[in-house]
């Protein structure tokens, strides 16, 4: 009897659900909510996805299915953003695979769209273009916010930001297939208009570019930004590895150089889709070979205060935290080196001593001498 009440709640609650969907207007042009609503985490999850493909078959017409679609990407790029805060990394990947197969429907629209005017045609495709931006402009905003949280140190565990990175990074890609793909139909329509009004290829770029100024698409200024933040990301690489001695790969340093030359040889072909990837993959080059010095970064600090000293090892992504009832450098030396399996000589190379708040670096015998004299 109880089950067969429970059965006839969720019937109700799943009737009531879809009447408000099948009875709602349905509108592409809607304003998108970056609420996350149901997460993965709830059994209501899978409900909700099937609720979201309901209201996408509903809508009529490519260019309106491939906007309805994007409004729901932005659903699922909010899941992620709050599995990731919670650290719910499996749930957080669900959403991401969700988010992808959405953003593939999207591109197979974009294929679609078909007009008896190449102009309109293209204008249509111009739109979804715009839809598109503002969701890329969201998912940079979430790979920024969420790029903290991986840096925080302690706070996740080195493959919980391996699977975040993963996870963010295959945002980046999901998005990037679908602009390529409106390149491509854009590319495609340009040549049809060219067969109809034998126009120039130069008179349909500035009647194209005129489009994409009125619906406010901004792949340019995008692409320009893209470079010159690669730039900039270069420049301060280089300051740190000069700060702190650190020696950058000359491999990682020609790739990166020929991907921005490409990146700008594009941009000055009118590419900007493809100078903006290309901007983008130098950039990403580099903050894999920061995290990569950071990975492998060893550090031993030991705080001698009290007649008690406070020791933390870090070696790549290894650490240990003690504590000794001495002030004997060789004996915490000695300790470090049971602890760690290091030498003393790659102990002195990268410990840092403070005594009493004053930091020094010295050598072993260096420090012993200066805590003789102290005791005297």
């Amino acid at each position: 009897m109880l089950v067969n009440k429970k059965e006839g709640y969720m019937k109700c609650i799943i009737f009531g659900v879809l009447l408000i969907v099948l009875t709602s207007p349905v509108n592409a042009q809607q304003t998108t909510t970056i609420d996350p609503g149901v997460t993965p985490d709830s059994f209501l999850w899978g409900l909700d996805k099937a609720f979201d493909q309901v209201t996408l078959l509903l809508v009529a017409g490519d260019v309106d299915k491939a906007k309805k679609g994007l409004e729901i990407a932005e659903e699922r790029l909010a899941e992620i953003r709050e599995m990731i805060k919670e650290n719910k990394l499996g749930e957080a990947k669900k959403a991401q695979e969700a988010h992808g197969k959405t953003l593939l429907k999207v591109k197979e629209k974009v294929k679609e769209v078909e007009e008896d005017d190449s102009l309109q045609e293209i204008e249509k495709v111009i739109e979804i273009e715009k839809e598109l931006e503002k969701h890329d402009d969201d998912v940079e905003q979430t790979f920024g916010e969420l790029k903290v949280k991986i840096e925080i140190k302690g706070e996740i565990t080195q493959e919980q930001k391996d699977l975040i990175n993963s996870i963010l990074n295959s945002l980046k890609g999901q998005t990037g297939e679908v602009e390529i793909e409106i390149e491509n139909k854009k590319n495609k329509i340009k040549i049809e208009i060219e067969q109809e009004t034998d126009k120039s290829e130069g008179e349909i770029e500035i009647e194209i570019e005129s489009i994409e100024k009125e619906k406010g698409v901004k792949k340019q200024k995008k692409a320009l930004e893209a470079i010159e933040d690669a730039d900039e990301e270069l420049n301060k690489f280089l300051e740190e590895a000069g700060e702190e001695n650190i020696t950058i790969s000359q491999d990682v340093l020609d790739q990166f150089n020929s991907l921005l030359d490409q990146a700008k040889s594009k941009f000055d072909q009118g590419n900007y889709v493809e100078a903006r990837r290309l901007a983008k993959q130098a950039e990403k080059l580099l903050d894999d070979e920061k995290e990569e010095e950071e990975l492998n970064e060893n550090g031993i600090k030991v705080e001698i205060k009290d007649g008690k000293a406070e020791v933390v090892v870090e070696i790549g992504d290894s650490k240990w935290k003690f504590e000794l009832e001495t002030t004997d450098l060789d004996t915490i030396i000695n300790e470090i080196a049971v602890r760690t399996g290091l030498s003393s000589e790659e102990i002195n190379a990268i410990m840092k001593v403070e005594i009493d708040g004053d930091e020094e670096e010295q050598e072993a015998g260096d420090e012993n001498e200066g805590l003789e004299g102290d005791e005297e």
